[in-house]
């Protein structure tokens, strides 16, 4: 007898940690610092590269600005018919193939953007940021 009680008393504190845990925000970890400006980042650089790299950074920004929010909506709507009752794979899996593609679309425009930084940066510059990039990178990691 005693054993069923504490089983069932384990069964009930299970269901309420499972419950309290689906409830908790997914997204409650700290949102890293904001990098710095590439200009900031390389040294040497001439008045030529600092246009170039600032054009290629803020087009870049917002194009991956646009696909974020675009994300954001995508993810926002797979909460609404996540959230309902019965199937909604109909609803659901168009929109979970839509959200990878929009993944993918943001890791190509950064490699993209990788890409064209480093043709206009010297091998000694490309090294330099990539090295800080190391850092930053070790650095979030951490946390």
């Amino acid at each position: 007898m005693k054993k069923m009680i504490v089983l069932a008393f384990a069964a009930i504190l299970g269901m309420q940690c499972s419950t309290a845990l689906a409830q908790r925000p997914r997204h409650d970890k700290a949102k890293p610092e904001p990098r710095q400006k590439i200009t900031e980042l390389v040294s040497d650089l001439n008045s030529s590269q600092k246009r170039k790299l600032e054009s290629i950074t803020t087009e870049s920004r917002g194009r991956v600005e646009k696909l974020r929010k675009e994300q954001k909506a995508v993810r926002d709507s797979i909460e609404h018919y996540m959230d309902k009752d019965g199937n909604q794979s109909k609803a659901l899996y168009p929109l979970f193939d839509r959200e990878a593609r929009l993944q993918a679309e943001v890791s190509r425009e950064m490699y993209e953007t990788k890409v064209r930084i480093d043709e206009v940066l010297t091998p000694e510059q490309r090294k330099e940021l990539k090295e800080d990039n190391k850092r930053h990178h070790h650095k979030d990691r951490k946390n």
